[in-house]
C-alpha cells in the first residue's frame, strides 16, 4: 500500500499556539523581535517563560470548560441564581462577567460558556471558603440573629456635638493675621489681591501670604491719610490768587471777573477797579 506523506509538513507550518500574519491583536515583545516570519516570532513569544503574557491565549480551544472535570460538570446553567441570564439573545447589552474571554462563536453560546465559567469559579471559592474557616466560626455565623429594626432606644437624651471653639463664617479679609483659617481653598477662583507674583508654595500658603500683605498695606494706607487730613486741617488757607491792594501785571493769563466789561485805562488799572468791585459784589473773599 502507497504510504502517502503528511498533510501539513513540520518544516513548513509553525506549530501552535503562533498567530497567523494578518492579526492585528496586541502580541508583547513583539516589536523587539526581528529576522524572522510573524508566526515564528510570534510562536516563541507565546511559549517563551521569560515573556510576560497572559496565561490565557487568544486561540481558542473551542472544547467546554466544564467537560474535564466531574465537579465541575454538575455546574450547569440550570443551577443559575438568576433565571434570566439564561434567555440572553443578541442584543442584550447588560453586563455579562468573563464574555470577553470567549469569542468565534454566537452570543448565546459565548454568554453561555462564560456564565458557566463565572459561577463555576464562584462554586469552587465558596466549597474552598467553607472548607478553611473553622467550624465553630461556621456555626455561630450560620445561628447568629441580627437585630432587626425598628431598634429600641438605649436612652431618651439626645446627644449633640458642641465644638470646644465656637467658629462663625468670616471672610478672610477680616479675620486676624495670626489666624489659621486666613487663606482660601484650593480651587476659588476669586481675586485674591497681591497673590499674582507669589510662586512656588501651595494655593493656601500663597493666599495666606497675600491677604497678609494686602491686610497691612490697607491698614498703612488708612493711617497715612488719616494723618493727611489732621495736617491739613491744622494747616494755614491757601494763599489767595488776586492781590488785595493792586491790580495784576499786564502779563496774567487768568480769569479775572468784571474785567471784560471794563475798558479805557490800563490793564493794571482795570484789573485792580474789577477785582474792588467783584470784592464788593461779594463774588470774591477778601
Amino acid at each position: 500500500m502507497d504510504s502517502y506523506p503528511p498533510k501539513f509538513s513540520k518544516v513548513l507550518v509553525t506549530p501552535d499556539p503562533h498567530y497567523i500574519p494578518g492579526y492585528t491583536g496586541y502580541c508583547p515583545q513583539l516589536k523587539y523581535n526581528m529576522g524572522k516570519t510573524y508566526s515564528q516570532h510570534t510562536a516563541e513569544l507565546l511559549t517563551s517563560p521569560d515573556v510576560q503574557h497572559s496565561s490565557r491565549l487568544v486561540l481558542n480551544s473551542g472544547c467546554d470548560p466544564f467537560t474535564d472535570t466531574g465537579d465541575a460538570a454538575a455546574l450547569t446553567l440550570r443551577s443559575l441564581p438568576h433565571s434570566n441570564l439564561k434567555k440572553t439573545i443578541p442584543g442584550y447589552t447588560g453586563f455579562i462577567p468573563r464574555s470577553q474571554n470567549y469569542f468565534s462563536c454566537g452570543y448565546s453560546e459565548t454568554c453561555r460558556r462564560a456564565l458557566t465559567d463565572f459561577y463555576q469559579e464562584m462554586h469552587t471559592r465558596s466549597l474552598r471558603q467553607s472548607t478553611v474557616l473553622p467550624l465553630h466560626h461556621r456555626s455561630s455565623s450560620q445561628h447568629s440573629e441580627r437585630p432587626k429594626p425598628p431598634l429600641t432606644p438605649i436612652t431618651n437624651k439626645v446627644i449633640t456635638y458642641k465644638p470646644l471653639m465656637s467658629f462663625s463664617p468670616v471672610s478672610p479679609y477680616y479675620m486676624d493675621d495670626s489666624d489659621n483659617n486666613k487663606y482660601y481653598i484650593s480651587g476659588f477662583t476669586g481675586h485674591v489681591p497681591k497673590s499674582r507674583f507669589l510662586i512656588g508654595k501651595g494655593y493656601p500658603v500663597i493666599t495666606n501670604q497675600a491677604l497678609i500683605k494686602f491686610g497691612k498695606q490697607q491698614r498703612r494706607h488708612s493711617t497715612s491719610q488719616n494723618h493727611h487730613g489732621k495736617k491739613n486741617s491744622t494747616s494755614s488757607q491757601l494763599p489767595t490768587i488776586y492781590p488785595s491792594n493792586s491790580g495784576v501785571i499786564p502779563s496774567f493769563t487768568g480769569h479775572i471777573p468784571g474785567h471784560k466789561f471794563m475798558f479805557g485805562h490800563t490793564f493794571g488799572q482795570l484789573s485792580k477797579d474789577a477785582l474792588e468791585q467783584s470784592r464788593n459784589e461779594g463774588i470774591l473773599v477778601s
